[in-house]
């Protein structure tokens, strides 16, 4: 079987106050720090334990008027270990050339002698994508699958953790369980293990027959410590 799917992604700061050297109290004047990506997915089930798949990643990064954007690549596998009904899933993420950020914010005003439009621009090193792998495991404890530990054909109950390993930080974990009625409403909870600020997260989701189409709408909140609590949502469509 063949699976295809677009994912979007769109996160943005709210106003932060522009302070410099001069006006450290700040300008009356707001930017926003943006990041968003466009994804498009393919997956195959090779057997009925394994399926591999591939995404292509356009990403974009704004920090007031400067931006960086690149093109990277992720791929996945999900085995059926046959062990205790336990599935075990691995992903390298993030493979694409060096990026570099540039924009109108590294313009910087010089004399006309010096160059004829006045201005030069600031040359930003690249640097390269950060590299994750990880590696997980789920485990249906009630379910009607044949590998749950307890059966029920209206109710599920799931445990999954798992750990990344980024290039560009230290290695930390996530683990967390989640509920679900007739696979139509899911409730879930969790904590990050081993991440410097991010801790414990909460939500649910609701699953939607229409037709031909389906549709799910999921919602959670993350404990990131000082930087408070952050609202995700994601809406899913399947044709």
């Amino acid at each position: 079987s063949d699976f295809f799917g677009i994912n979007i992604f769109y996160l943005d700061s709210g106003p932060i106050g522009v302070t410099t050297e001069k006006f450290s109290n700040g300008t009356n004047e707001d930017y926003h720090v943006i990041s968003m990506s466009f994804k498009l997915a393919y997956a195959r089930r090779m057997t009925d334990r394994l399926k591999v798949g591939v995404t292509l990643n356009y990403i974009r990064d704004e920090i007031y008027t400067t931006n960086m954007q690149s093109v990277a690549f992720d791929m996945g596998s999900n085995f059926d270990t046959g062990i205790f009904g336990i599935v075990l899933g691995m992903s390298v993420s993030n493979f694409g050339p060096e990026v570099q950020y540039g924009g109108e914010g590294l313009q910087v005003p010089v004399a006309d002698s010096l160059d004829v439009d006045g201005r030069l621009n600031k040359v930003t090193e690249s640097f390269p994508l950060p590299l994750m792998f990880r590696l997980g495991i789920q485990k249906d404890i009630i379910g009607p699958s044949e590998n749950a530990t307890l059966k029920s054909s209206t109710h599920r109950l799931s445990f999954a953790m798992d750990g990344t390993n980024p290039t560009d930080y230290t290695v930390h974990g996530n683990a967390g369980i989640e509920y679900a009625f007739r696979e139509l409403a899911f409730l879930r909870a969790g904590t990050n293990i081993g991440h410097d600020t991010a801790g414990f997260a909460a939500g649910g989701g609701l699953f939607f027959k229409m037709g031909s189409m389906s549709a799910k709408v999921d919602y959670a909140f993350i404990n990131y410590n000082i930087l408070k609590l952050m609202h995700q949502v994601s809406i899913g469509l399947e044709f």
